[in-house]
């Protein structure tokens, strides 16, 4: 397959909320499929949390290893998946995966014990049978979305207008959040109410959902394709160049790695932080979560308007310095109110930090590059989750678990003073990013001149 190279031309939309037709179509599709995805991750847990190893001491084993299973694939097939979405056609290859995870879903369904299988025991699947294609399943289905996703960012770049790519982000950022909210707590009732198979087939039909709203999508055809080259290790380190080569789309690696990694420290310490810093429960994480999911949301549709007006080079790094002010003022603080505030501010914060990356990178990279160049961000996002986490937990459980330091009159402990040290490094990226994008855009004005 292949992909024509020529970006064709939009007239734009001034006052449709979802900006054109085939827009409407994409963000319907992504949504439904989203909301099926957070219903299905969070049923999976909860299927093998209170039925398949209930009872048994293995069981953080057997969740840890669906987390890898979902995980490897970013970092094993996400690089080389950019350089055959760079060579196929983009809308092809999102309706082919979408039928792949579609069957795959459908396929859990069957060892859930819903129907009598072959060559088992009462026709039902052993626990250890279970686990394996649960593993293998999520493991082929986020391999998959390898392909999907910078395959999307291939047609969102085609059908919507470059002064609308903004407000397409912040529409997809709110998307997100909104299932990240709304999936988890919908896992439950199902599972106790109807069953672990009616959550898993969520998720598949939504997959079948998704498929039909990308095909009823009219991607514009320019004339001419681009020749294909065969070299698969020449185009990877192609891909590679022009992403760390680009002045713009470095800077947003290193602020997204930098994002990527604060985020993922905080998400795994502030379950902690509650009670000890702030002296409530720990079951006022959901409180937190909340304010959290509300702060990306109204983040997003914020962020996307103050894009027109202070442009998305500002709105970048003055994101990524309020981050930094913000969890150093949470750091400080032992009251649960105002802490709460803050992370609905860092929430609005994140969103307006994804919010201008990727209108940024569709604007910066070429056609033809856009495949390579996500798959070299998402990797590296990933990659920072995981050293974030397992560092995070280092360092609060054992480097500086016994720290309690006073000085000039405030306490420092564990996880108060790594929220610190990752603030500093949202404002080090902040800094970074401010000095980076002014240089880039102090040469292009000499140039002009």
């Amino acid at each position: 397959m292949s992909t024509p190279t020529t970006q064709a031309t939009y007239p734009e939309s001034k006052s449709r909320f979802l900006i054109n037709r085939n827009y409407r179509f994409l963000f319907t599709g992504r949504a439904i499929s989203l909301l099926g995805d957070q219903v299905s991750t969070y049923t999976i847990i909860l299927w093998i949390v209170t039925i398949i190893a209930s009872g048994q001491a293995w069981a953080p084993l057997a969740i840890s290893a669906v987390l890898i299973a979902s995980l490897a694939p970013n970092l094993l097939i996400g690089p080389l998946a950019g350089v055959f979405v760079d060579r196929w056609d983009h809308r092809v290859t999102m309706m082919r995966m979408d039928t792949i995870r579609a069957l795959l879903s459908f396929l859990l369904v069957a060892f859930t014990g819903v129907i009598q299988l072959p060559f088992f025991t009462n026709g039902r699947p052993p626990q250890m049978v279970q686990l394996v294609v649960i593993c293998t399943i999520t493991f082929l289905n986020s391999a998959c979305s390898q392909f999907f996703s910078p395959a999307s960012m291939g047609i969102l770049a085609r059908i919507i207008p470059k002064g609308e790519r903004p407000k397409a982000a912040g529409l997809g950022q709110t998307m997100q959040a909104f299932a990240t909210i709304v999936g988890p707590p919908l896992a439950a009732p199902l599972l106790f109410a109807f069953g672990v198979q009616w959550a898993l087939l969520i998720d598949a039909f939504s997959f079948v959902v998704s498929l039909l709203t990308i095909w009823a999508i009219h991607v514009p055809v320019a004339p001419g394709k681009r020749s294909v080259q065969n070299n698969l290790r020449r185009e990877f380190i192609d891909g590679l160049r022009f992403s760390f080569g680009n002045h713009t789309i470095r800077t947003i690696i290193v602020a997204s790695f930098i994002a990527t990694f604060g985020a993922g420290a905080f998400d795994a310490l502030y379950v902690f932080f509650l009670p000890g810093n702030l002296h409530v429960p720990a079951a006022f994480t959901g409180v937190v979560a909340a304010a959290l999911g509300v702060g990306m949301i109204g983040g997003a549709f914020a962020a996307a308007k103050m894009a027109r007006q202070v442009g998305l080079e500002r709105l970048l790094y003055l994101s990524l310095l309020g981050s930094g002010l913000c969890l150093i003022m949470l750091s400080r603080l032992t009251i649960f109110l105002p802490a709460l505030a803050l992370f609905f501010l860092f929430g609005t914060l994140l969103a307006s930090i994804r919010v201008a990356t990727s209108p940024m990178l569709l604007n910066e990279t070429p056609q033809e590059m856009l495949g390579r160049v996500f798959a070299v961000i998402n990797p590296t996002s990933i990659l920072a989750s995981l050293i974030s986490a397992s560092l995070s937990g280092y360092l609060a459980s054992v480097f500086l678990g016994k720290l309690h330091w006073h000085i000039l009159g405030t306490t420092f402990g564990p996880i108060d003073t790594i929220f610190t040290g990752v603030g500093l490094l949202f404002l080090l990226s902040g800094l970074y990013t401010y000095r980076s994008l002014t240089r880039k855009q102090h040469e292009q004005e000499v140039q002009v001149s």
